[in-house]
């Protein structure tokens, strides 16, 4: 059993409201995975199994193996069960926030992990235009249509507000990675593999919010 949360931070006090606003500038830093983490408290070994989108400043969505907290005392949360069940050929406007990350081929080395828009700007040895980042973008997302069990509409997806993050963390390195809005319409040609993703997430970075791949079913043409 899965879940789907609708969560946003308490404003209906003072106190809840001062508190909510310390913890989302705290949040800014990590993208939110801390703050997200507060519904999943209970457990303080478990490991992270949810999925979520920072939606507008203070309010996530998030899919998740358990159940969120119902009291936190900082959160409203709205919760039901979540079983994904796409059928085949059906048509659906999508929305993901991912990390476009490839893995590019080394002779006798293990792949190096590459952001799919500046491994595209080496390749053209200069700067991109806007139109041609998109387009590394998208051309990273087409490339998981088979695995994601989808076919995309091309001519109906975009992808939009690019940008580098980094994350700090203790005692290491920050976390660095690209984050790409993806918009458009795909087609289910494999369920099964569809509703994986659903629950799973795609590409990397989940951890700090991105991976969450949300449907809204069109009406048949």
């Amino acid at each position: 059993m899965s879940f789907i949360t609708r969560a946003h931070l308490r404003q209906d006090a003072p106190a809840a409201r001062n508190l909510a606003r310390l913890l989302l500038d705290q949040s800014q830093t990590d993208q939110g995975h801390r703050l997200v983490w507060t519904l999943f408290g209970d457990d303080p070994d478990a490991a992270r199994d949810f999925l979520y989108r920072e939606t507008e400043p203070g309010r996530f969505l998030v899919v998740s193996r358990r159940p969120p907290l119902a009291d936190t005392g900082i959160w409203v949360v709205e919760t039901k069960p979540y079983a994904p069940a796409p059928p085949e050929g059906g048509a659906y406007a999508f929305s993901l926030r991912a990390n476009p990350a490839a893995s590019v081929a080394r002779p006798g080395q293990r792949g190096l992990r590459v952001d799919a828009v500046m491994h595209a700007r080496t390749r053209k040895g200069e700067a991109l235009t806007v139109e041609e980042k998109e387009a590394a973008a998208l051309s990273w997302l087409y490339a998981r249509a088979d695995r994601l069990g989808v076919a995309f509409e091309a001519e109906r997806c975009s992808a939009t507000g690019y940008r580098q993050v980094a994350v700090p963390r203790k005692g290491a390195q920050p976390a660095r990675f690209a984050v790409a809005d993806y918009d458009g319409v795909l087609h289910v040609r494999d369920p099964k593999r569809l509703a994986d993703a659903l629950l799973a997430g795609v590409g990397k970075a989940r951890a700090y919010g991105c991976g969450l791949l949300l449907l809204r079913p069109l009406p048949p043409v």
